[in-house]
């Protein structure tokens, strides 16, 4: 197997240099750039995202985690069928159950069964069906957006850390984005059984002593032990959290 490296947009990248960015990422062969939807980053990620499909030709691009509250599904299918269009077939969205504390503040009520009743409108609305849905949290009554469906569909990840949340991503996903770490392999091995999704697993680096979503900077050789060790696990996709253009030099590295 070989496997992809990729990475997720530097949360701190100011919204002038994205271009850079991903004309950097795709000159130096990575695979994929996902792009966060959080309220943390210098901009918002559709617009992020629609700046990096201008100026790539290649490199295949993931937006998310999104949650399915402050991106309703429908407001989801109508952007993304937009976007896939527009970047030619590149597109893929990753849906998590978001931050419980920032949704809190927000004043919105969650679901547990949210994020599945999200990815199953979202994939028929894409799909160019009249999709109803009569769940906890959502009821669509018959809505068609008017975006013709995209020619190759769009994957859907679900974004997963507890066993619940990984036969979520069975039943109704295309793949599956998580955290590294040892206990996720355990989780993946059970959750996997009887039907295989494509894995991303997302881990921090930076040679910043700044460093990176409250982790400590972590050395080349460490970021090359877990790719090794990733491919031993079988996960299809490295996603790199990295902080800046210098992080992406060693980052590289792994591509050659």
């Amino acid at each position: 197997m070989t496997m992809h490296i990729s990475v997720e947009l530097s949360h701190v990248c100011p919204l002038d240099d994205i271009a850079q960015h991903a004309a950097v990422l795709e000159a130096s062969g990575f695979h994929r750039v996902w792009v966060p939807d959080t309220m943390v980053t210098p901009w918002e990620a559709w617009l992020a995202a629609s700046l990096i499909a201008q100026h790539t030709t290649r490199l295949q691009i993931g937006v998310g985690v999104m949650n399915p509250y402050t991106r309703h599904p429908v407001v989801v299918a109508q952007m993304a069928s937009t976007l896939q269009h527009s970047c030619g077939g590149r597109l893929a969205l990753s849906i998590g159950s978001g931050v419980r504390w920032v949704l809190d503040k927000a004043g919105i009520v969650q679901h547990d069964s949210a994020v599945e009743e999200c990815i199953t409108s979202v994939h028929s609305m894409i799909a160019g069906q009249r999709t109803i849905i009569n769940g906890h949290a959502f009821r669509i009554d018959g809505i068609r957006i008017r975006v013709l469906p995209p020619e190759n569909g769009i994957p859907i990840y679900l974004a997963a850390v507890s066993l619940d949340s990984w036969e979520t991503a069975v039943r109704v996903a295309d793949g599956i984005v998580t955290f590294w770490n040892r206990g996720m392999v355990e989780i993946r091995q059970q959750a996997l059984v009887n039907r295989h999704l494509p894995t991303a697993a997302l881990i921090p680096f930076t040679l910043s002593p700044e460093g990176i979503f409250g982790q400590k900077t972590m050395s080349a050789d460490e970021l090359g032990a877990c790719l090794e060790a990733m491919e031993e696990a079988g996960i299809e996709e490295m996603m790199v959290g990295y902080r800046d253009l210098s992080d992406l030099e060693s980052i590289a590295r792994l591509i050659q």
